[in-house]
């Protein structure tokens, strides 16, 4: 389903899926997936069935989102900030349409992985995209970007073994000031709108300092947060373990979080 329209690029970049669960609902909630893959690669149908097999068994509907992807030296390449603008536009097109498959408006959750985690916390923090589309922060019941040390681009170690400092060059670069801009936690904002947050601490302690900081700097802003300790677990499997049958870490506290935000 397009979501939107953007002359030069791939229609699938701007597109999202609908997984309904086998008799839904009027009025069910909704939880919104962003896909990581630094900004450049993955797709909106990666690692997707086990979260669409756990979302819908709640009875609640999974919308898996792609955006324009970051190709560096191509003039169709994404730049800053055409990600954070592309996920506000899904919510959007979410928000206004999604009765029309059996979900409410006021029940969605906003969640991502690695660079989709540092998508969901600028648009979860920064009020500017949601009010390009006619929304606001509270439009978002609660939110969960899972795994970025994105939160503080500044604090990133310069050895970062998940590339992301890299990647946030390449796709955010073209703003001189996105080291300042792109990091959710010096967004934060007492009485802006920011929904509640689920988020994980693990890898070097460096990035553990940063994902715990971004939690508590949230907290401090009157903002209802949860932790999963998550250290036992890579970056990839943060992702691959949500819904997975033998996950003992992830999906638990996640569908805890999402059940008391939603329901």
């Amino acid at each position: 389903m397009a979501y939107t329209t953007i002359a030069g690029v791939d229609p699938n970049l701007t597109s999202l899926d609908i997984y309904q669960p086998e008799t839904p609902e009027c009025d069910a909630p909704v939880v919104m997936w962003v896909h990581g893959g630094g900004y450049s690669v993955g797709d909106k149908a990666n690692q997707i069935t086990n979260k669409a097999n756990l979302f819908n068994s709640a009875g609640w509907i999974l919308v898996s989102v792609n955006y324009w992807l970051t190709a560096p030296g191509l003039d169709n390449s994404a730049q800053f900030p055409d990600h954070y603008n592309d996920v506000a536009a899904a919510f959007a097109w979410v928000h206004n349409h999604i009765t029309e498959y059996g979900g409410n408006p006021t029940r969605i959750a906003l969640l991502g992985h690695s660079a989709g985690a540092d998508i969901v916390s600028n648009v979860a923090t920064n009020p500017q995209y949601l009010q390009a589309v006619g929304l606001d922060l509270t439009a978002i019941k609660c939110a969960g970007p899972l795994d970025t040390e994105g939160f503080d681009k500044a604090q990133a170690g310069s050895s970062d073994p998940d590339g992301e400092r890299a990647q946030w060059k390449n796709a955010l670069g073209n703003n001189p000031n996105y080291i300042v801009e792109t990091s959710a936690t010096m967004l934060i904002d007492a009485g802006i709108g920011i929904p509640p947050m689920i988020g994980v601490v693990r890898g070097s302690a460096g990035r553990q300092r940063i994902e715990t900081a971004f939690l508590a700097t949230l907290d401090a802003a009157g903002v209802t947060t949860v932790m999963i300790d998550a250290r036992s677990l890579t970056h990839n499997e943060v992702n691959n373990h949500i819904g997975a049958a033998n996950d003992q870490v992830m999906t638990a506290p996640l569908m805890q979080f999402l059940t008391k935000c939603l329901m």
